[in-house]
C-alpha cells in the first residue's frame, strides 16, 4: 500500500503485522494490543505527546510526519530545509504577506462562515484581521477560552470588536477537566493518546463554532514554530560550549516536562528508556543544520509543532469541523525558513551581542530581543500596536491552583510506581492525571 502523511502531522498508523491502517481506535478495538509503549509513555513526559514514529500502544506505529510509505518502507518527502537565502528585508516582508493571505484564502474558498479560535495574541489576531480586510463578504465568528481567576479577554473582545461579526467568550473551571461531566475522556479516546493540557479547551470552544455553523475553524497554530516565537529556546544557544553535534543533549537537559528523576520517581522502569534514543537520530539528518540557532528551528519542527497540530486536529475531528493552519501552509513554511535567523529573531538596536552571552538565556528574550519580528511587521498593516507587542503570555490554564490541595492521585500500579505527587507542579500533576486517565481508557482493549 502506497500513501502519504501530512507533512507536520499523520493519521497513518502500523498494526503489528506492519499493515497500514487510518483508524486507530477502531483497530485497537479488533485487534487489541499487547500492552503499552515505553517509547510512547517517555515521549510523553518528555513533549507531552508521542513523536515520530511512537505511540502510545505497544507493537503500533506511526507513519512520521513528512513521510510517505511504500509497502513496509517509509522515507522522507519533506524536512525542514533552513539553508538561508540572500534576502532583502523589506522584500521578504511582502513575500510573507502574499504566502499568509494566498493559505488563507485557500482555507476560505467555497465557505461563507469562518470561525477563529482567538486568543487575543498576534497569531489568531491577525489571521482575522486579514480575514476582514481581504474576504469581507465572510462572516467571521470568533470564539475565546477563559478560566476562572484568568484570562485574557481584554485582548481577545478588542479584536473581535474590530474585525469579528460575533464573539463567544466560554470560562471553564476545575471540573471541566477533571469532573465527573468532563470531555476528557471522550477526547482521549478519539485520539488515542494522552491529551495536550490545551487540547480540552481547544475542543470546547471549537464545539461550539460547530453548533453555530461555521465551516471551518482557523487558528494560529505554528506561527511560533515557523516564524521564531519560541524566544527562549531560540536563545538557548547563547549559553552552549560545545561541539555542535552534542548539541540536542543541551536542548533536551533544558526542555524536558518532566525530568529525569521525577519520571524514574513516578513510572514502572519498564515503561521507560533513555529519551535520548527517541530523537538522536533526528540530528543525524542530513537536512538538520550544523548552526545551532537553526537546529533549534529544526528541533522545534521535527519535534514539537507535530504534537501541536495533533491536538488541534483531535480537537476539531471530535467536534466534525475542518480545520485551518494558515501559519503551516507548505509554502510559506519552506519561505520562511529559508529567511536569515535574524529576520525572526532580531537583537533590539544598540544590543552588545556578546554581552548576551554572559546572561542566562531565559533573561533575554523578549527583553533584548523581538521574537516573530518579521511577522511582527508584518502585523503592523492590520493591528494596533498594543495586540502585536505585548508580553507573550501563553495559555493559562491555572493548574497550579486547581492543584494546589492534591498529594496523591489513585494512579493504575501496573504503570506507575506511586501515588504521591506532591512534590509536582499543578501542570505536571494534571499531566499525571491524564496519563492514567489515558489507560484507564484503553485498559479495556488491552489483550491478555
Amino acid at each position: 500500500m502506497s500513501a502519504r502523511a501530512d507533512y507536520f502531522s499523520s493519521d497513518l498508523y502500523r498494526d503489528p503485522s506492519g499493515e497500514i491502517v487510518t483508524d486507530l481506535v477502531a483497530t485497537l478495538e479488533n485487534q487489541r494490543f499487547s500492552g503499552y509503549s515505553p517509547q510512547g509513555i517517555s515521549s510523553y513526559l518528555m513533549f507531552r505527546y508521542p513523536v515520530l514514529a511512537n505511540t502510545m500502544f505497544a507493537g503500533f506505529g506511526s507513519i512520521p510526519p513528512g513521510c510517505e510509505v511504500d509497502g513496509h518502507q517509509f522515507r522522507p518527502y519533506w524536512r525542514p530545509c533552513l539553508d538561508p537565502i540572500d534576502a532583502q528585508f523589506d522584500q521578504a516582508l511582502d513575500r510573507c504577506e502574499e504566502l499568509l493571505v494566498a493559505a488563507v484564502a485557500d482555507l476560505l474558498a467555497g465557505r461563507q462562515v469562518i470561525g477563529f479560535t482567538l486568543s487575543g495574541g498576534i497569531d489568531s489576531s491577525l489571521l482575522v484581521a486579514i480575514a476582514k480586510r481581504h474576504f469581507p463578504e465572510r462572516t467571521l465568528l470568533t470564539y475565546s477560552c477563559g478560566f476562572y481567576g484568568d484570562d485574557e479577554f481584554e485582548y481577545s473582545r478588542k479584536v473581535a470588536g474590530l474585525y469579528g461579526d460575533h464573539h463567544t467568550e466560554i470560562v471553564l473551571g476545575r471540573d471541566d477537566f477533571v469532573g465527573e461531566q468532563s470531555i476528557l475522556a471522550a477526547l482521549i479516546r478519539h485520539k488515542g493518546a494522552p491529551l495536550h493540557p490545551n487540547e480540552l479547551p481547544l475542543a470546547t470552544i471549537e464545539g461550539a463554532a460547530s453548533q453555530d455553523g461555521c465551516e471551518i475553524v482557523l487558528n494560529g497554530e505554528g506561527a511560533d514554530d515557523i516564524f521564531g516565537g519560541y524566544g527562549r529556546n531560540l536563545r538557548m544557544y547563547l549559553n552552549y560550549e560545545g561541539p555542535n553535534c552534542d548539541y540536542y543533549k543541551h536542548i533536551l537537559d533544558e526542555y524536558r516536562y518532566f525530568s529525569r528523576a521525577e519520571a524514574a520517581a513516578l513510572i514502572r522502569p519498564e515503561y521507560l528508556i533513555d529519551d535520548e534514543q527517541l530523537v538522536q537520530a533526528v540530528f543525524a539528518e542530513p537536512e538538520c543544520p550544523q548552526d545551532p540557532r537553526d537546529q533549534m528551528f529544526y528541533f522545534i519542527q521535527r519535534l514539537h509543532t507535530p504534537g501541536l497540530i495533533e491536538r488541534a486536529r483531535n480537537a476539531l475531528s471530535f467536534n466534525g469541523m475542518a480545520g485551518g493552519f494558515p501559519f503551516i501552509d507548505e509554502p510559506l513554511v519552506n519561505y520562511v525558513n529559508s529567511l536569515p535567523f535574524d529576520f525572526k529573531v532580531h537583537w533590539n538596536r544598540g544590543v552588545d551581542v556578546e554581552q548576551m552571552r554572559a546572561m542566562d538565556y531565559k533573561t533575554v528574550s523578549e527583553v533584548y530581543d523581538t521574537p516573530k519580528y518579521i511577522l511582527k511587521k508584518l502585523a503592523e498593516r492590520y493591528l494596533p500596536s498594543d495586540i502585536i507587542y505585548r508580553k507573550k503570555y501563553g495559555f493559562p490554564v491555572p493548574f497550579d491552583s486547581w492543584f494546589a490541595d492534591v498529594a496523591d492521585l489513585h494512579l493504575d500500579d501496573r504503570v506507575f510506581l506511586a501515588d504521591d505527587v506532591s512534590q509536582l507542579s499543578g501542570w505536571k500533576k494534571f499531566m499525571v492525571w491524564n496519563l492514567n486517565s489515558f489507560i484507564s481508557v484503553f485498559n479495556t482493549y488491552q489483550g491478555e
